[in-house]
């Protein structure tokens, strides 16, 4: 099944296209997006579609900051009917876990997950397998808005650490802007460090019974998503590839399930560890090469590689072509 997400993921981009003097139909049009999901926020459309209109619009528009020029038009109420669980959180920290838990609602596109990290907490935001190889203007575009909803907390609050795996654009004025300084491009993954503080600030009505009822609802509607486990194994094998080993029995640790629950409820989702691991090393792969300045040694490291030559062959299988040939492409 495809990686979608909500259309409301789209608002503002038609106009923003628009007065940059773009096409925002012909782009949707090329983009294979329906025009029926620039009028109903519920649309479900293929995240790999979506992608490639914000890339290509970036692109047309020889705009170098689109995802961010657009970040200033959307906020967190695209998320639609998660939004009531997110604004009934007490603190940040509560509003950044139950979004982790059930973005997956919004699209099964994207990936957050949340990594302890000295003095707070490492958002992770990836693009799922299949999105695309071509993702920087998407990427920064997310990331964008959970840094301007976290400064509605504390409005002087710039990030103190900020990765981005793609290599760094020609001019940084507005990341500069919006990020601060901290910046870390061709990185080992796209994530944001939360410092404890920000983390304990109040957010939202903490209406505690709202929220209690709203977190029930949507997690057992998580738990009907079909490939739920599949999501779920491919967003701890991102969050743990550069880090860590990335073997069935960590995976399933961090999803406090048994190596061989897991391995159980891939094989009825027609899946395998094996498989899904395979899938987010050739994403990566491409990714890394196509987008970052890491030299391939880095990469093949990365991961998971024992030495250069694995990856090599695995680029072969994967695209017929070796990584600096697709470095090259």
């Amino acid at each position: 099944m495809s990686a979608w997400v909500r259309s409301g993921a789209l608002v503002g981009a038609p106009r923003l296209i628009d007065e940059l003097g773009g096409d925002a139909a012909a782009l949707a049009l090329s983009a294979g997006i329906d025009a029926a999901a620039f009028g109903d926020p519920e649309f479900p459309v293929p995240t790999a579609a979506v992608v490639s209109f914000l890339e290509s619009a970036a692109a047309s528009c020889c705009c170098d900051s689109f995802g961010l020029r657009l970040a200033q038009r959307q906020d967190m109420s695209l998320l639609g009917p998660l939004w009531s669980l997110v604004q009934s959180s007490t603190t940040v920290g509560e509003m950044l876990a139950d979004l982790a838990r059930v973005f997956f609602l919004h699209t099964t596109g994207v990936l957050l997950s949340l990594e302890s990290a000295k003095g707070g907490l490492l958002l992770n935001y990836q693009l799922a397998t299949g999105a695309g190889a071509a993702d920087r203007h998407t990427t920064e575009l997310g990331i964008a808005i959970l840094v301007n909803e976290l400064s509605k907390s504390s409005p002087n609050w710039k990030p103190k650490r900020i990765f981005f795996r793609h290599g760094p654009p020609k001019d940084l004025r507005l990341h500069r802007q919006i990020f601060g300084s901290h910046i870390s491009f061709s990185a080992d993954r796209n994530a944001l460090f939360i410092e404890d503080a920000i983390l304990a600030m109040r957010y939202g009505s903490g209406d505690s019974e709202t929220h209690r009822m709203l977190a029930t609802r949507f997690n057992a509607q998580c738990k009907q998503l079909p490939e739920l486990f599949r999501t779920q194994t491919e967003s701890a094998i991102r969050s743990l590839m550069s880090v860590a080993t990335c073997d069935v029995v960590c995976v399933a640790k961090v999803l406090n399930l048994s190596t061989r629950s897991l391995q159980r409820y891939l094989i009825k989702e027609n899946t395998s560890f094996s498989a899904v691991l395979d899938g987010v090393r050739a994403d990566l792969a491409l990714k890394y090469l196509r987008q970052s300045e890491l030299p391939i040694a880095a990469i093949a490291e990365l991961l998971g590689f024992s030495e250069t030559s694995a990856l090599t062959r695995a680029c072969r299988r994967w695209y017929g072509q070796s990584p600096r040939t697709l470095r090259l492409a």
